[in-house]
């Protein structure tokens, strides 16, 4: 495999590392606290109505009405906070994350990822089953890279950013635009199978004392199915690498000094 591409400086602010598994029977708050207990030292931030599951279908596929039947009280989200702050857990019915943030360096993806397994590990202890394993085994992988970039004084020049925005979006008066907000999804496959989708989503973003900038994510989803997990959420991180470069002017490459 040829190397990725590597920068100095990225503009990374936070890796989430996720995983939709079978679910388990219940997750209401009595499950919540339970998995809260085994984090021992972490700060229980909120207890939360649970995310809609996940769905990705092929091209000219609708997607159908994702359905799962649990007993007793609706499905919670417990939220949970490390001692330092740079690290969140997020648990419920049927699926883990782990949010890996920026502190004086910025998150890598090998970090992400041995903290998705110590919270699987840790919730696994708290609800007293295994999970990731049968009879709740991985079904899809969720791996967002959020970045925040800084593109000038004007965070309408987002074709500075991203190459899909053309720099002339339209004749006079409407040749500058106030804001722009862009979103597009590319279909990934192996051996012309579908195993999933990238989505780029580019928003503008006020940060307290700084020039307007642009919320950059890429957001990686693919099925596990047959295939190990490590390898899938290894692949995840080369499609996001490697589309965050190609979508991504040279400009900015330059600002975020690549070295490969």
């Amino acid at each position: 495999m040829a190397e990725l591409p590597q920068f100095e400086a990225p503009p990374v602010r936070e890796i989430v590392v996720a995983v939709q598994f079978v679910p388990l029977a219940q997750f209401g708050a009595r499950e919540a606290l339970s998995a809260a207990r085994a984090f021992e030292g972490w700060e229980l931030v909120d207890v939360l109505p649970a995310l809609a599951p996940i769905v990705e279908t092929p091209s000219g596929v609708a997607a159908g009405q994702s359905l799962r039947l649990g007993l007793g009280t609706p499905p919670q989200r417990v939220v949970l906070r490390s001692p330092s702050g740079h690290q969140l857990a997020q648990v419920q019915q049927d699926r883990v994350a782990a949010h890996q943030r920026r502190d004086d360096q910025p998150p890598s993806f090998a970090t992400a990822r041995a903290l998705l397994q110590a919270v699987v590990q840790r919730a696994s202890a708290g609800l007293q089953r295994t999970l990731l394993e049968f009879p709740h085994e991985s079904e899809l992988i969720e791996v967002i890279y959020d970045n925040t970039v800084c593109i000038g004084h004007d965070p309408a020049d987002l074709h500075r950013l991203l190459r899909i925005v053309d720099a002339n979006p339209g004749d006079q008066p409407y040749d500058r635009v106030e804001q722009i907000r862009v979103g597009f999804t590319y279909v990934l496959r192996e051996k012309q199978e579908f195993r999933g989708r990238l989505h780029v989503i580019a928003e503008p973003l006020l940060v307290p004392g700084e020039h307007p900038a642009v919320r950059l994510q890429l957001i990686c989803r693919r099925i596990v199915g047959d295939q190990a997990l490590d390898s899938v959420l290894a692949q995840s991180h080369v499609d996001i690498v490697r589309a965050f470069t190609a979508v991504t002017t040279e400009e900015m490459h330059h600002q975020w000094h690549r070295t490969r």
